[in-house]
């Protein structure tokens, strides 16, 4: 799988879209099987993922 950086805004470990100071509620959330989870990094469970495209439509 690869992200595509230009339609994220999770980046450098911060989110770079709005004010939310690390606190986005976007594309961990809404992932249907969560495959994502946000550390210190957003890491994406391949095993996990179906393609869906729901995270970056968050």
């Amino acid at each position: 799988m690869k992200v595509n950086f230009e339609k994220c805004c999770w980046k450098d470990g911060a989110c770079q879209q709005c004010s939310c100071e690390g606190e986005c509620t976007g594309c961990a959330e809404v992932c249907p099987v969560q495959a994502i989870t946000r550390e210190d990094v957003i890491k994406i469970d391949v095993e996990k993922c179906i393609d869906c495209g729901a995270c970056i439509n968050a």
